[in-house]
């Protein structure tokens, strides 16, 4: 079960002292059962991962469960007592600014407009919009939030 373990680790890059993993001998019975839960790959050795890329990729766009979460928390005062309510104010203000300046909110527009394309809004507009529109416009932020990667990493949209 220990080699098993340590084979996970390796391919996922969790272990350190990969290379001294060392091969079990098996009964004839269990020789092939190591490999039945693998399925057919076209190059059975790929060569090893380029630095930095292990686990999935990291270049592209990810949902940040952070704020979906934070957004989730906002029932509780609804439902439980209202004394935590400036705390999730705060809280999702700052959450939404650091999030920002993360996807790089506002980095390829010269003119950020408070009333038109919300993809030209920078970090602290988000916070500070967050802070006084609350929940609303973090759901806001959370809906339009893949638009507003796209449009600033890519340079989809210009102003």
């Amino acid at each position: 079960m220990t080699v098993f373990l340590e084979y996970i680790r390796k391919k996922l890059g969790w272990c350190p002292n990969a290379g001294a993993v060392r091969p079990v001998r098996r009964t004839s019975a269990e020789a092939g059962y190591g490999d039945a839960w693998k399925g057919k790959s076209p190059d059975p050795n790929p060569g090893p991962e380029p630095a930095g890329i292990a686990g999935g990729d990291r270049g592209g766009y990810q949902e940040n469960m952070l704020l979906i979460l934070i957004a989730l928390a906002w029932l509780l005062p609804v439902v439980y007592d209202r004394e935590f309510l400036p705390i999730l104010i705060i809280l999702s203000a700052v959450a939404v600014y650091y999030d920002a300046q993360n996807i790089r909110a506002g980095d390829k527009f010269e003119k950020e407009t408070l009333l038109g394309d919300i993809v030209t809004w920078r970090p602290l507009t988000w916070g500070a919009a967050t802070l006084v529109g609350g929940i609303i416009i973090m759901a806001i932020y959370l809906f339009h939030r893949k638009e507003i990667y796209r449009a600033n990493f890519r340079g989809e949209a210009s102003a």
